[in-house]
């Protein structure tokens, strides 16, 4: 985690030109890529950037497409790879990535490993992907839930925390429970009953 925060810092040190493509910050990432890339692409999907829930959501997608096949690289899509994001908010988003490693560093520790070992992530891949197709959904304010779904799963499999990955799965089923309510609710309402 301290090799990555380095690299973080020095990032945003050398950020440079009009534009950050996701790839320059993927590859920050290095090799330790489906946690970090997880939080990553879910930090992505809550910037008040136009669509960035949809767009980011194939990146989401892809990388459970490799956590299911056992793959380490990131495997993101080129046009994921090729947006452009404006160097002061890669800074805020470096700053904030940075942020949340450093309390995620304070409070997890390796802890129910068996389930961040990279061999079995293929269980976690049809969870990811079910988060990033809430993620893709337009729905107002749809994002936060299924995003800090990802964010602590991601967490947990970059400290070896399963304890996070338990908290990840959690706040998931909450968030397909809230999202099925609110469909039922609204279901009742238009039919009148």
């Amino acid at each position: 985690m301290e090799d990555l925060l380095g690299r973080l810092k020095q990032a945003v040190e050398q950020l440079q030109g009009d534009k950050v493509t996701v790839r320059y910050l993927a590859d920050m990432h290095g090799e330790s890529a489906h946690g970090a890339l997880l939080l990553f692409l879910s930090v992505l999907t809550m910037l008040p950037i136009p669509f960035s829930g949809m767009l980011f959501s194939f990146g989401i997608f892809a990388l459970a497409w490799m956590m299911l096949r056992g793959k380490t690289e990131h495997g993101l899509p080129d046009m994921v790879c090729r947006v452009e994001i404006p160097p002061a908010a890669a800074s805020k988003m470096i700053k904030t990535l940075s942020w949340i490693y450093k309390m995620a560093s304070k409070f997890s520790r390796p802890r129910l490993v068996r389930l961040t070992n990279a061999a079995h992530n293929a269980w976690l891949a049809p969870f990811v992907f079910a988060m990033g197709f809430i993620i893709f959904l337009p729905i107002p304010g749809g994002n936060g839930a299924p995003a800090a779904a990802l964010i602590l799963i991601g967490l947990g499999m970059m400290a070896k925390d399963g304890l996070a990955i338990i908290a990840g799965l959690l706040t998931g089923f909450v968030a397909v429970g809230v999202i099925v309510f609110l469909g039922w609710a609204a279901v009742r309402v238009l039919m009148g009953i």
